[in-house]
């Protein structure tokens, strides 16, 4: 006991640091209905359920002269189920030269970031669980970044690659795509500026996508769309998005719009937060633009595949959602939420199709399957800690 003692004060006396570890992370139950029509004849699942539930593991060490290390990792506590998904794990090293950050991170983009914070949901606030959803799914991606403020403005150059998709085929020895998107071989640069001052805060980031592995060994009819070989015609394609706030006060306004290259759909959302006393009433607009059967071309449609896999906006899609949520106290709060689809179906021109050797993506039509989202509702109690 003695000796630790000495031997933790003469760490103390040359000044050594030591790493400090914290836990974070929230859980939630909920009494909901899910808006997947899951039935024959429209119904849903309703129910109590834990969709709301995480928890990070965080270690920061002073390296001194004002830089320092972390190391963070976390993964989800939803569900019955014992699987850890979505799981974070990061590397950063801060300092007076900036911020620079690795690992592999659930990434959901800035389109979500101006919503109103009010109006939760399975679908509406995890929506990599979904590609029916006006807004971008939510992709686990591998990724580096810098970050480096100039006045102002906050500047951040990122690379990453998209996290797994991608299946070996024993039969002919290629990749084939598989129904999730997010493809092994599509990585992505991306140069973002966020100016945040005051009441008004403005993002815009421009993003290119490129592809470094071929899919498929397969130069049979059923895969020409794709290319010689099956490449997946993704590069060059580029994605902006410009978001911003702005808080008057007694309501915070938010609108964001998002365009990519090669003829696909547009995305657009705005929102309203209005603080009064321990409550945050809420209102979201979401919607992507409606779009012909031909407009995206060859690339575009397999593009929009890769990316969005089995739907990308052929069918016009919207949703409007209405939260409440009364703090009891900084970590505690009860949140009710109401959210409508509009027209948010399967997009049957990116449907899978499959042969004896391969799946693929069949493109076939516009999309013309009746909505599979069209009501959800919740009651939560999340506790935050």
């Amino acid at each position: 006991m003695k000796k630790t003692l000495i031997a933790l004060a003469a760490l103390a006396a040359t000044g050594a640091a030591f790493a400090q570890a914290t836990i974070s992370g929230n859980l939630g139950l909920s009494w909901q209905q899910n808006p997947l029509v899951s039935q024959a004849d429209g119904s849903h699942v309703q129910g109590l359920s834990m969709n709301d539930g995480e928890i990070y593991i965080a270690a920061t060490e002073d390296l001194g002269g004002g830089t320092s290390a972390t190391a963070r990792g976390g993964f989800t506590m939803r569900g019955r189920g014992t699987a850890i998904l979505d799981r974070d794990a990061t590397l950063s090293i801060k300092g007076s030269f900036g911020a620079l950050t690795g690992g592999s991170l659930r990434s959901c983009g800035s389109m979500v970031t101006v919503q109103s914070g009010a109006v939760t949901g399975t679908q509406y606030t995890a929506n990599e669980s979904s590609n029916y959803l006006p807004l971008d799914k939510c992709s686990m991606v591998d990724t580096i970044y810098f970050s480096v403020p100039v006045g102002p403005v906050l500047f951040t150059a990122t690379y990453g690659e998209f996290a797994a998709g991608a299946t070996y085929n024993s039969a002919t020895g290629g990749y084939w795509l598989d129904s999730k998107g997010n493809v092994n071989g599509i990585t992505f640069t991306d140069l973002d500026g966020t100016y945040n001052q005051g009441p008004l805060m403005v993002r815009m980031n421009v993003t290119t996508f490129s592809t470094t592995m071929n899919k498929s060994d397969s130069a049979t009819a059923a895969l020409a769309p794709y290319g010689a070989n099956g490449v997946v015609a993704v590069d060059g394609m580029i994605r902006t998005r410009l978001v911003g706030t702005y808080d008057i006060g007694v309501a915070k306004f938010g609108m964001g719009y998002q365009n990519r290259t090669m003829g696909l759909a547009d995305q657009y959302v705005a929102s309203v937060a209005v603080p009064y006393g321990n409550s945050l009433f809420g209102v979201d607009y979401t919607a992507r633009a409606g779009q012909g059967p031909i407009d995206k071309g060859q690339a575009g449609a397999v593009a929009a595949y890769v990316l969005g896999a089995s739907r990308d906006g052929d069918k016009a899609s919207s949703s409007l959602g209405l939260g409440w949520t009364y703090n009891f106290s900084k970590t505690t709060n009860l949140n009710v939420s109401y959210i409508t689809y509009t027209d948010a179906g399967a997009n049957t021109k990116y449907g899978t199709a499959s042969t004896t050797a391969f799946t693929y993506a069949g493109i076939t039509g516009a999309g013309s399957t009746p909505a599979l989202l069209d009501t959800e509702y919740r009651v939560r109690l999340l506790k935050s800690f």
